[in-house]
């Protein structure tokens, strides 16, 4: 398994460009807090990677994906996307149609 750096929940504004971060560690409630704190409609996971085996993603990731994903649409916000970073390369969820 790819060793992370970092994951963190990106929060978007309207017109989907990041305005605040924040880092996935700890409680969801927590990390829910900070979202709400930032009236976080529209979110992204990022990824960063220190690997040199690409930023493609391992089963985990897709279930990481899935259960935030399922998690934030009940309480009306959404995951515009899911990107992993592993140097100067990089995996979008949506643009692979994995969101």
């Amino acid at each position: 398994m790819a060793h992370v750096d970092a994951l963190d929940l990106l929060i978007l504004d309207p017109v989907w460009r990041p305005c605040h971060r924040v880092p996935l560690a700890g409680e969801w409630r927590t990390i829910l807090r900070r979202v709400l704190d930032h009236d976080g409609q529209w979110l992204a996971l990022y990824q960063h990677r220190r690997t040199a085996s690409g930023p493609f993603p391992a089963p985990a990731d897709i279930a990481l994906t899935r259960s935030v994903a399922r998690r934030l649409r009940a309480l009306d916000m959404h995951l515009t996307d899911h990107m992993i970073r592993a140097g100067e390369k990089r995996f979008s969820f949506r643009a692979a149609g994995l969101l």
